[in-house]
């Protein structure tokens, strides 16, 4: 014999897996008013513009990362290099053997003991390097005659506040050779924010 089946009780039907759903609950956020997916979607338009000015170099921006990357830090070992980039060293690695192939970077083992190999810019590398420079500093230009200089300082301050948040500022750094101190050297390889106005001086 089945036994009786029991109503809800008044204002209150069943959801999706008998998990009830009341009224007055509420809505969804609609998919365009989170913040994650509309700074997603902005990096993937940013990147696919990037990717597309990169094209007369023939280079992809992760490997104009790592050539940016040398070129604010020579002489720094693949394992600090991924800490800068805040990416795998294996995808780094990759990025550095077609760059070398290509003969825009060079590497040699540091020391008869073998230490980690230490990356520089061929003279090749540091043309491209150059020419990579030029277009970020164009592209900068471009974004700060949009936001203006009180816009891009309040940008500048959200994603360092976010940076810390996700554990990525670059205060987190490790130093040139792989260590775990953090390091002037390393910390050029990273845009700096600019200070904020004296009354307005502290964290973001």
């Amino acid at each position: 014999m089945r036994p009786a089946r029991t109503r809800p009780p008044a204002g209150v039907r069943s959801g999706a897996r008998g998990v009830p759903a009341r009224h007055g609950a509420m809505e969804p956020l609609p998919l365009e008013a989170g913040l994650g997916f509309r700074l997603s979607r902005l990096a993937r338009a940013l990147r696919a513009d990037w990717s597309a000015q990169l094209d007369e170099l023939s280079l992809s921006p992760p490997q104009a990362a790592v050539l940016r990357g040398v070129a604010g830090l020579p002489g720094c070992s693949l394992r600090a290099l991924a800490r800068v980039l805040g990416a795998e060293p294996m995808t780094v690695k990759r990025c550095v053997d077609e760059l070398e192939a290509r003969g825009l970077l060079e590497s040699a083992h540091r020391g008869e003991d073998r230490r980690p190999r230490g990356l520089a810019l061929s003279a090749a590398g540091r043309l491209s390097a150059e020419r990579i420079d030029t277009m970020v500093r164009r592209q900068e230009q471009e974004l700060d005659a949009v936001l203006g200089p009180a816009g891009r300082a309040g940008l500048d301050r959200a994603l360092v506040a976010l940076e810390r948040l996700l554990g990525l500022h670059h205060a987190d750094l490790g130093s040139p050779d792989g260590g775990s101190a953090p390091d002037e050297a390393t910390d050029r390889c990273l845009p700096r924010p600019p200070a904020p106005p004296a009354a307005e001086a502290g964290p973001p």
